[in-house]
């Protein structure tokens, strides 16, 4: 778990770039945009009409690989009650030859963005006080903006199915 940590800061220190990057497959109908922690606490203020599922992850971190189908399918079934936004941290170099190709095998059709961030204490804390920082991790507000769960590590379809419809009561 320190290995992860410490390369997510590493990760987190090396992010660099704004460009938006399009997916180009017909199915996959996001961008990829590389935003930093204000863009990212906008998006979180913004969210008013559904409930907001945020999925930190990285190509590299293997319980995010094995945990991806689900949240495609989490975000299939209930894409009219729940936004579900993934939030990479993955370095923009290896965008075109590894985040795009997995986004694409994955087939998701879900919001993705690249993090650029200069202090990580920023992220994690906008997120969680709580958070270590370890991914995968998932954050649950309700339609007012208000974090309501926290999912830390692999989950499957049924927690994140169970999680969410706890909070879209």
């Amino acid at each position: 778990m320190k290995f992860y940590l410490l390369t997510l800061f590493i990760l987190l220190f090396s992010l660099v770039g704004s460009t938006n990057y399009a997916i180009a497959q017909s199915n996959i109908s996001s961008q990829i945009k590389i935003i930093n922690v204000t863009d990212l606490s906008e998006l979180i203020n913004a969210n008013k009409d559904r409930v907001l599922l945020i999925n930190v992850w990285a190509t590299w971190c293997v319980p995010c690989r094995e945990e991806f189908p689900d949240l495609v399918k989490i975000s299939n079934t209930f894409k009219d009650k729940v936004r579900l936004v993934g939030i990479s941290v993955d370095d923009p170099e290896i965008l075109d030859s590894k985040v795009i190709p997995f986004l694409k095998n994955q087939k998701t059709e879900f919001e993705n963005y690249l993090l650029k961030v200069i202090e990580p204490e920023d992220f994690i804390n906008l997120l969680s006080k709580e958070w270590s920082g370890a991914i995968p991790a998932t954050f649950i507000y309700d339609k007012g903006g208000n974090q309501k769960k926290i999912l830390i590590g692999k989950q499957s379809y049924e927690l994140f199915e169970q999680a969410g419809k706890e909070v879209i009561k």
